[in-house]
């Protein structure tokens, strides 16, 4: 894109995002009435998010440098949310929001709002009568002494009493609290920017949803406060942005992990607000390439609701995408992602020439991140895979679907299945998992990084209960190449169990799929031919099966498309220590998706051919003897 031309074009993103929101404003109203599900906190909370969040969309685009073309637009959009404002504080009007309560999500919604209403503060708060921000302050500060659930949520009452401070309203006990919750969320840092999501114990795009926005927006807003604090937030996005690079396939497209899925572009926050507080040295115009590029991908896909809306979903509209805390108006996270219009139209974000992304230099890349366990590479079609050794949902979270965590590969044009219902089920794909006798399944939920190199990684785990006893504990090693992965599994079950092991999800806009026949290798193409997935059994195995979705007889489970394919190694009835090894690949070369042949394979050295990638020679103790 010409540099020009790229901040006008952001701008227009955001006020083609506005404009769909904006026809839904009813004059007098503190809500936007958005179509979708209801969350599980409350209507009140509901109708707040519908306000707080759109707002933060509109705050990034007022604050923005004006254009002649918008100017009726930007006055009616600032005059519906200070009235909305005045309204939803009020608590002798009908529309009003009520207060904060113990662990209520009012309270991350204030913290957002308390955000927006300092970047544009020209259009949304100045103006104010006295009376209407004493009125204002005074909703906001019944954030006081409310239980915080102990993840980034802390970072909301930092952001509160911040904004309640600045403008006159600050109460004796506030800083000490302030001061609390920021060495709470510093006890979460692990190391090269990277922070353990408190009770969720994941490390995931969360990082960059939360914590480094939060952090450096309290950096720029609030930082004099506590210079060296300060300092040590920019460091640690610094550190971060470094590794957060290599999420990003050449596409834009980033990979579908963990938690919230369907705030999209949210993760894009990070590397506006780093620019704008001089807290990283990539080079400008390859963060402007990167960001324009994912939020580009986001936008050409249908994405929209039936009113112009986000949905809820990612790449599509999938309504059971989101998780039990979310409602209509969640999407609308994703407004974090236009940070990069912090930055004025003068800033080189905007004006100097685009730099290739690392997923598009030849020879690709492999980045390895030791403080979450984490392996990021690319493959030769510009996708991009995050390997999983190290992050995971604690069991007291599981409702979220561990398997957000628990795959071993999260690979952009692929991505994964879900399972339903979350708390009592696995899916299949580039997973281990176990089946009981009576038909239960458990997949890996917890895991500690062993080994984290350039050419392979290690973990081990357990596929097990907090109840009854059941566990089985697992090493599992992976290596990669090209677009093939091949994992070892060495197992050691509590009790009889059989095994699976998938292959990637293929997604398919179409209800078929191009299948092999049953064999050691198995393998799937979409109906055009652009892109499969293929399974091969090395060591283990005794059957094979598909996980599919060819028709609407079963509820949609793929992240990316409607249907999908997965091949699947399964074992016997085992009930002693066990290895296993497969490869598996997705790509869109059809000659990569080749088979191998087995040359040598002594336990601790294996050598494989392939009749495109040639020899592949693998040494590791962890490998046990191919018979």
């Amino acid at each position: 894109m010409p540099a020009t031309s790229a901040y006008r074009h952001w701008q227009l993103a955001a006020k083609k995002l506005l404009e769909p929101l904006a026809a839904l404003m009813r004059p007098g109203a503190a809500d936007i009435p958005i179509k979708g599900a209801a969350s599980d906190h409350d209507a009140q909370a509901d109708r707040l998010e519908s306000f707080a969040r759109p707002l933060t969309l509109a705050a990034f685009f007022l604050q923005s440098e004006p254009h002649p073309d918008d100017i009726t637009f930007r006055e009616k959009l600032a005059a519906w949310f200070r009235a909305g404002l005045v309204a939803g504080s009020d608590p002798a009007s009908p529309q009003y929001w009520g207060p904060d309560a113990n662990y209520h999500q009012h309270h991350v919604e204030m913290g957002l709002l308390s955000i927006a209403l300092q970047l544009a503060e020209r259009d949304l708060w100045t103006t104010l009568t006295p009376a209407q921000k004493d009125q204002v302050a005074r909703w906001l500060a019944a954030c006081r002494g409310g239980g915080i659930v102990n993840n980034n949520h802390l970072f909301m009452s930092v952001h509160i009493l911040e904004f309640l401070g600045k403008h006159g309203y600050a109460h004796r006990t506030d800083r000490a609290v302030i001061t609390a919750h920021l060495n709470q969320l510093e006890t979460m840092h692990r190391g090269g920017g990277w922070f353990e999501d408190g009770i969720n114990q994941a490390y995931d795009h969360y990082n960059a949803y939360a914590f480094h926005f939060y952090g450096l927006m309290w950096a720029r807003l609030h930082g004099a406060n506590d210079p060296v604090r300060a300092t040590r937030w920019r460091e640690w996005a610094r550190l971060f942005v470094q590794d957060y690079q290599y999420f990003f396939a050449a596409s834009g497209e980033h990979s579908a992990f963990g938690r919230s899925i369907t705030y999209r572009f949210n993760c894009l926050n990070v590397f506006g607000l780093a620019l704008a507080e001089n807290a990283t040295e990539l080079a400008p115009g390859l963060l402007r390439r990167l960001c324009t590029r994912n939020l580009n991908f986001f936008l050409s896909r249908p994405i929209f609701q039936e009113q112009g809306c986000l949905s809820a979903g990612f790449t599509d509209r999938f309504d059971k995408i989101i998780e039990t805390y979310s409602c209509a108006a969640s999407p609308y996270w994703a407004a974090k992602g236009f940070s990069p219009l912090l930055l004025p139209p003068s800033h080189a974000f905007w004006n100097d020439a685009e730099q290739p992304l690392p997923a598009e230099a030849p020879g690709g890349f492999v980045r390895v991140m030791r403080a979450p366990g984490l392996v990021t590479r690319s493959t030769p079609t510009g996708d991009i895979e995050i390997l999983n050794a190290g992050s995971m949902v604690g069991n007291t979270q599981l409702r979220y679907g561990a398997w957000k965590w628990s795959k071993l590969s999260y690979r952009t044009g692929v991505h994964f299945t879900y399972a339903f219902p979350e708390i009592t089920n696995f899916s299949f794909d580039s997973a281990l998992i176990a089946q009981l006798d009576d038909g239960r399944v458990f997949g890996r939920h917890s895991t500690v990084a062993v080994e984290l190199e350039a050419d392979h990684l290690g973990f081990t785990s357990n596929l097990g209960s907090k109840t009854g006893q059941i566990n089985t504990s697992a090493e599992t090693f992976v290596f990669w190449r090209a677009g093939w992965l091949l994992q070892v599994h060495r197992i050691d079950p509590r009790q009889p169990v059989m095994f699976r092991v998938g292959g990637f999800a293929l997604p398919l806009t179409e209800p078929h799929a191009l299948r092999s026949d049953p064999g050691a290798v198995l393998s799937a193409f979409s109906s055009d031919h652009q892109r499969g997935t293929v399974l091969q059994a090395l060591l283990g195995f005794s059957a094979q099966e598909w996980d599919t979705r060819f028709d609407e007889t079963t509820e949609r489970r793929h992240v990316a498309a409607p249907y999908h394919v997965t091949p699947i190694l399964k074992t016997a009835r085992v009930s002693g220590p066990v290895a296993l090894a497969a490869l598996v690949w997705a790509g869109t070369d059809h000659a990569e998706s080749a088979s191998w042949q087995i040359v040598s394979g002594s336990a601790g050295a294996w050598k494989l051919m392939h009749p495109k990638l040639g020899a592949w020679d693998i040494s590791h103790w962890s490998l046990p003897a191919l018979t």
